[in-house]
């Protein structure tokens, strides 16, 4: 199986990408690599030797506090690419941890480094991947820093379940939400039990419904009118977005 299928299925969505193509990013992995929950990826303050693919599984991008207390920056999905500080020579400034069974594609330097010295659809497809991930974060801020705990959860599951809509991991308005309600916690600045009384309030509202780890968005139109969400920081527009 290609291990960078993820990772063409996200780009496709930001550039019209010609034949070859997903043959062609199969082609920049060195190896892979899997790792058990709770594993570190990539650990704070470590020089870097490569960059990589999430292929399967989800892992977070976290820094923590000398107390143990830990933000969870963003949740690294099928197909996102990180650690690129590798190409500046900068030791990392977070920490990956797996957080489910996750394998990850370690990519070689050398040959992104060429896909970026030639102008091609893939490398502006990989540029707008790259302002998406600010994009997140730059939400992210927003989120915590100015949304309300119903606002910041609900906000929190329309992102997770546009971005796995992009790589075809959703069920219509059902995904699979295979983290912990503490990894939820962590994301959010909220305490475990803030996030179990909010989704509970979700769910006896009718936005959300909750079977084990899968969660339906039973209206997800007024579930974005909640916490006021746009697709223009995933997308670049309502639904659009592709190069090309």
């Amino acid at each position: 199986m290609n291990p960078t299928k993820a990772l063409y299925s996200r780009l496709s969505h930001h550039a019209v990408l010609p034949d070859g193509v997903e043959t062609h990013l199969a082609g920049v992995t060195l190896e892979i690599m899997h790792f058990e929950p709770g594993e570190v990826v990539v650990r704070r303050g470590q020089e870097a030797s490569k960059a990589f693919v999430a292929c399967e599984g989800w892992a977070a991008r976290s820094i923590s506090l000398s107390d143990g207390r830990t933000q969870i920056v963003n949740f690294m999905l099928p197909g996102d690419i990180f650690d690129l500080q590798v190409f500046t020579g900068q030791p990392a400034d977070h920490t990956v941890r797996a957080l489910t069974p996750v394998k990850v594609a370690a990519l070689s330097r050398e040959k992104v480094m060429e896909i970026f010295t030639v102008s091609s659809p893939l490398a502006a497809a990989m540029w707008w991947a790259s302002v998406q991930e600010e994009a997140i974060l730059r939400e992210q801020v927003v989120r915590n820093g100015r949304r309300s705990a119903r606002e910041r959860v609900a906000h929190l599951l329309l992102e997770l379940h546009e971005r796995l809509r992009m790589i075809g991991e959703v069920d219509g308005d059902s995904f699979v939400l295979p983290v912990s309600q503490s990894h939820i916690a962590d994301a959010l600045g909220l305490s475990y039990v803030h996030v179990s009384r909010v989704l509970g309030y979700l769910e006896k509202s009718g936005f959300i419904e909750r079977r084990r780890s899968r969660v339906t968005l039973l209206d997800r139109q007024a579930l974005a009118k909640l916490c006021d969400f746009s697709t223009l920081y995933l997308t670049g527009g309502e639904g659009k977005g592709r190069l090309g």
